[in-house]
């Protein structure tokens, strides 16, 4: 039986999200879940999120941000989930079916409590849907840092320094350029390979390869740690090390890779919805990509060439 779902993520003032325990009288009864609930005949999934969750929890929605989808599967049920982010509504947060609603932080939540499905919104909340990775091997530096500050203007939140060509001094010294110019954006700087100068240069994250991520023990702590994937047993072990996200590619044929056969939008959907792990699509992306990525089950798209040149 294949079903459609709408659902909300209410956030409030405080970065907080709502939780809703669902009651006894309907299954999976005590598990914790975001507010929503079944499209009806012929309804669209932005019309069944303002009617559920008026019905459920009394409140009309007033602004809203159509965020990722993502399919799941479990007994015959074949269920597909519209989550939308919502952060403006009008009246009183009222149970209406006898649910326990909880204002939490995201980072609180018991994941042996929540209903499978939200696992992966929880991961990726505090990830925005575009990656930047750096390339000022194709690009000259100057120019390089005003399209890095350009795309900060413009929003971009996170972004590796990926420089195989530099040698150490050199790309520690650009690292710490690119840390102070992100800083006045609160743009997060994740450096690619070496654990140790994240933590020397007080950056953000670091960045694994697919042997590097075999090869890690233990997540280190206090830094974001992604890894680049290329199959489904390099998300498996990146998800089991809990690490925060993956890019997986490529999707598209890719200028650095042309002989390598891509994996097409269907084929990554269809392994990106297996795991509860935020994946970036990656490989001849482009901004305009960021849809297909969310579509698909993806938190949107990392991208080395295309973001730096509008």
């Amino acid at each position: 039986m294949h079903i459609n779902v709408a659902v909300g993520i209410l956030i409030d003032s405080n970065k907080k999200i709502l939780l809703a325990q669902r009651p006894n009288s309907r299954s999976w009864s005590g598990w914790w879940e975001f507010p929503g609930g079944k499209l009806e005949k012929n309804e669209s999934p932005k019309d069944a999120l303002c009617r559920e969750l008026r019905e459920e929890i009394g409140i009309d929605v007033i602004d809203y941000e159509k965020w990722v989808t993502r399919n799941y599967s479990y007994e015959e049920h074949e269920i597909k989930l519209y989550f939308f982010k919502v952060n403006k509504w009008a009246g009183n947060l009222t149970p209406k079916e006898n649910q326990e609603l909880l204002w939490i932080d995201a980072s609180e939540v018991n994941r042996t409590t929540i209903l499978p499905p939200n696992i992966f919104i929880l991961n990726a909340l505090s990830l925005p849907t575009h990656y930047g990775i750096t390339n000022i091997s194709e690009t000259p530096k100057e120019i390089f840092l005003i399209q890095l500050k350009k795309q900060l203007e413009q929003g971009l939140k996170i972004i590796q320094i990926r420089e195989k060509n530099l040698s150490i001094k050199e790309f520690k010294k650009i690292t710490l350029e690119i840390i102070a110019i992100c800083r006045p954006y609160s743009a997060k700087v994740i450096v690619n390979s070496s654990i140790e100068l994240a933590n020397n240069v007080n950056a953000n994250g670091v960045h694994l390869n697919s042997i590097e991520l075999k090869k890690l023990a233990r997540k280190p702590k206090k830094l974001i740690v992604g890894a680049s994937c290329h199959s489904e047993e390099d998300i498996q072990i990146a998800q089991d090390k809990k690490l925060d996200f993956v890019v997986f590619s490529p999707v598209n044929k890719t200028i650095s890779h042309p002989k390598i056969m891509p994996l097409g939008w269907t084929k990554f959907s269809s392994i990106t919805n297996k795991f509860g792990i935020p994946i970036y699509a990656l490989g001849g992306m482009k901004k305009s990509d960021i849809k297909k990525a969310l579509n698909a089950g993806a938190l949107g798209i990392a991208s080395q060439r295309d973001i730096w040149k509008n």
